[in-house]
């Protein structure tokens, strides 16, 4: 009999759940809004979908894995997304258990999950160190280190959105100043934008990059800003621990060279000040959007 796992990415905007298989296929898949009114109703949107994928897929359950914005509390099984404001240490594992009649259910951060499938299968395949990172709603890192997955002691290693990078900079919503996401993620790059005068009836990171495709000064500036900011965080971290391969992805990083050509020419002048970082190699993570439900699934997969 066939065997599978259970894959749930939750990210700032939406979750994506789906059905992999162990070849690492992708089977069935839906993505569900977490503009839910409340914690309930938005478990309460997934669960239907996990239901239905569980009534209706081929072959043997072999767990489930769940790739989550941070912070975590692993021992305790729940997880406190900065922008999902309404869960907060929401019980996603007993909840998870509990529908699934037991099932294994492994928890980890959503960057370490794109980190992991894109080492495993993407544009990490073969590296030794490697900091993969999600660009898109929020900002989140994950790590190999020796060619394994550096989940940390807690599981939140390489909370690398949530790095302060100006003191007295923007607020963040995770209430610090000046982290890297307060600058860097579509909605701060869009909401700098708008500070500066860039069309109020536009929202979307999308728009924000076609306007700059277009020539918009203040498109372009907030791409710059936003690019920096990121370029500093991965510098910062990258040179914390020597290792010179990063694999980013997320809704973001699929916007093109309107947001590579920045970000590369920020990462050579950041790095210039620090001899040893002389060829910081940025690959676009190939695995796309099913890069999250890929990295959840291999926590029971692999």
């Amino acid at each position: 009999m066939s065997k599978y796992a259970l894959g749930i990415d939750v990210g700032g905007t939406k979750v994506a759940i789906a059905t992999v298989g162990e070849d690492l296929s992708v089977h069935q898949k839906q993505e569900v809004l977490t503009h839910a009114d409340n914690g309930e109703k938005l478990w309460s949107n997934i669960e239907e979908v996990i239901s239905e994928f569980l009534k209706t897929e081929a072959g043997s359950l072999l767990g489930i894995g769940v790739a989550s914005a941070g912070p975590l509390d692993i021992p305790q099984g729940t997880l406190s997304p900065v922008n999902i404001p309404i869960w907060r240490n929401f019980p996603i594992i007993s909840r998870l258990k509990q529908m699934s009649g037991g099932s294994k259910v492994a928890l980890h951060g959503d960057a370490l999950a794109l980190a992991h499938a894109e080492h495993k299968i993407g544009a990490g395949r073969g590296l030794e160190n490697m900091l993969g990172m999600v660009v898109s709603t929020g900002i989140g890192g994950g790590l190999i280190l020796d060619g394994k997955v550096f989940p940390g002691e807690t599981g939140n290693s390489c909370y690398i959105g949530h790095h302060s990078i100006n003191f007295e900079g923007r607020m963040c919503a995770c209430g610090r100043r000046g982290c890297v996401e307060a600058y860097a993620s579509g909605p701060q790059m869009v909401a700098i934008a708008h500070e500066n005068g860039w069309a109020p009836q536009l929202d979307s990171f999308i728009d924000l990059a076609q306007s700059a495709r277009e020539g918009n000064a203040i498109a372009i500036d907030a791409i710059s800003q936003g690019t920096r900011a990121l370029s500093i965080g991965i510098v910062n971290f990258v040179g914390t621990l020597d290792i010179n391969h990063v694999v980013i992805g997320g809704g973001v990083a699929q916007a093109g060279e309107i947001f590579w050509g920045p970000l590369q020419k920020h990462i050579e002048t950041e790095s210039k000040a620090i001899g040893f970082l002389k060829n910081i190699q940025l690959r676009k993570a190939e695995l796309e959007r099913d890069a999250g439900v890929l990295g959840a699934a291999l926590a029971v997969l692999s």
